[in-house]
């Protein structure tokens, strides 16, 4: 018997971060990602914590941390080099933006 994993659309839901996140740190439109805009790149790109652990070079209670509610004690933001690296990898941004 395999098992296959299930796969959920809520509709509603974005299917890409918000735009403003996309550009690079130095443009005057640019906005820091939430953890919202993080989990919507996990589940688009398919990827587990673990597996986000391992594409940005941190352990996966770090990833945690990056997708916990802000409000709560053990939120820590994504910093801009792991968000734009992940951007890359999963390639929603083609290029380092020279």
């Amino acid at each position: 018997m395999s098992e296959t994993r299930a796969e959920y659309l809520v509709s509603g839901l974005p299917r890409s971060p918000r735009q403003a996140t996309l550009l690079r740190q130095v443009d005057p439109e640019y906005d820091p990602p939430t953890c919202e805009d993080l989990r919507i790149v996990m589940r688009t790109a398919q990827l587990t914590g673990p597996a986000v652990a391992a594409r940005t070079g941190v352990s996966p209670r770090t990833v945690r941390k990056w997708t916990s509610a802000p409000d709560t004690a053990n939120y820590v933001p994504i910093p801009y080099a792991a968000w734009r690296l992940l951007l890359l990898e999963v390639k929603l941004v083609t290029d380092l933006g020279d």
